[in-house]
């Protein structure tokens, strides 16, 4: 595969995979720019465009602005149109944050962890799912007494929830979704007191393995730079394909 067409597809994936979890949660999605804008709601953290890689015009541009509201959110990676990147300047948006988009082909994966329970969450585990993933990103180890400040549906077409345990405690979560052969990892979350045994490595593991098993080719997932998340998933195999980044306006 090219290195322009690996961002293409790997992009094209997360959207749709995106637009998906947007209907699901009964948001809404407006298709531009070879990807999409996704409203959940006002103000809601999730609001954004992503896939964007073809040109925009400053007309589509307002329509972004329009539909998505403030602050407008772009994830935009090397793939994006070269003509996006003045307009942007010139409608005053500044960066927001920085991504690596990490990949891994899914021939030789490495078995599951021998020792850590690792499985996929059942259609009636998706509250359970979704407090224990919030529990992590909160900084909480009370997992049942969490309320998810959003929720992922566990019942769109390919996509799992993966749950990791301690005995028969749930203590760290993650979702894979699979789009035209590609496996997004995602969503990765560790109980505070359960950090530092390899869970979130496990869980990676546990991931590739069921994808090759669906006859995924490619994996992707998304980090923070320098994180431990990023060191956890370059363990697995993976290495940084390219560097995304969020633009933002209000």
């Amino acid at each position: 595969m090219s290195h322009h067409s690996l961002p293409l597809r790997l992009e094209r994936a997360q959207a749709l995979q995106n637009e998906e979890f947007t209907r699901a949660a009964g948001g809404r999605s407006l298709r531009v720019g070879g990807g999409f804008a996704h409203f959940r709601g006002v103000a809601h953290p999730l609001n954004q465009a992503l896939g964007l890689t073809e040109p925009i015009s400053e007309t589509e541009l307002d329509a972004i602005e329009h539909f998505l509201g403030a602050p407008t959110v772009l994830e935009l990676s090397p793939a994006a149109a070269p003509s996006l990147w003045p307009l942007l300047a010139r409608r005053g948006y500044a960066i927001h944050s920085f991504q690596q988009l990490l990949a891994r082909t899914l021939d030789d994966v490495p078995p599951p962890d021998v020792g850590v329970h690792v499985r996929v969450a059942r259609a009636d585990e998706a509250l359970l799912y979704n407090r224990v993933v919030a529990a992590g990103f909160l900084e909480r180890d009370d997992w049942r007494k969490v309320e998810p400040p959003f929720a992922m549906s566990l019942e769109v077409p390919e996509v799992f929830g993966f749950l990791a345990f301690t005995g028969d405690e749930p203590v760290a979560g993650g979702l894979l979704g699979m789009v035209d052969g590609v496996a997004l990892l995602s969503g990765d979350s560790v109980l505070p007191r359960s950090r530092g045994r390899g869970l979130q490595k496990s869980l990676i593991r546990a991931r590739l393995a069921f994808a090759a098993r669906r006859g995924g080719e490619l994996a992707c997932a998304s980090t923070a730079p320098g994180t431990a998340s990023q060191r956890s998933f370059e363990g697995c195999g993976f290495r940084v394909a390219y560097p995304k980044v969020e633009m933002a306006l209000g």
